[in-house]
């Protein structure tokens, strides 16, 4: 659980990062294919949308976490909604980009790799944290999704099995 120490240290830390954007995804990505050169391929020749989408991500996440707990039980536009956009990340990952559970681990090294590169001595204690836990919330949610669609399919293929 994300404590709001840890959200205000993510916010202070993200705008420190957030004028860095290029330099930051280039820096994840450069990092991600040292951890895992055979990750490169699951990614376009052309990076730059990609890195964008990164950073884009990033906001996102940041953005989220001023959503106020008691505006929670509110409807919201399932755009703006931090799970739903996660778990629908989590859904392309797997079936457009055939990411698996194991490059969650890379990805999230070469995360935290980045963020202590852009922040030095700024990402440690609470923030080092906090930013750890927002990842794995995320890691997990995306794989929550993930292995849903994988049950899902299997129950369809068990299901037209018995139909035979």
């Amino acid at each position: 659980m994300l404590t709001e120490e840890h959200k205000q240290a993510v916010r202070r830390s993200w705008r420190l990062l957030e004028p860095l954007g290029e330099t930051v995804s280039d820096l994840f990505y450069r990092r991600l294919f040292e951890l895992r050169p055979d990750l490169r391929s699951l990614f376009p020749f052309d990076m730059a949308a990609q890195k964008r989408k990164l950073l884009a991500m990033l906001a996102f996440t940041v953005k989220s976490l001023d959503w106020p707990i008691e505006e929670w039980q509110a409807d919201i536009n399932p755009e703006d909604d931090l799970f739903l956009v996660i778990l629908a990340l989590g859904r392309r990952h797997r079936h457009l980009y055939k990411v698996e559970d194991e490059h969650y681990g890379p990805v999230g090294e070469a995360l935290a790799w980045t963020l202590e590169q852009g922040l030095g001595q700024v990402f440690e204690g609470a923030t080092k944290e906090a930013w750890l836990r927002v990842y794995g919330t995320l890691s997990i949610t995306m794989k929550i999704a993930s292995s849903a669609e994988l049950v899902n399919a299997l129950g369809d293929a068990a299901g037209s099995q018995e139909g035979s």
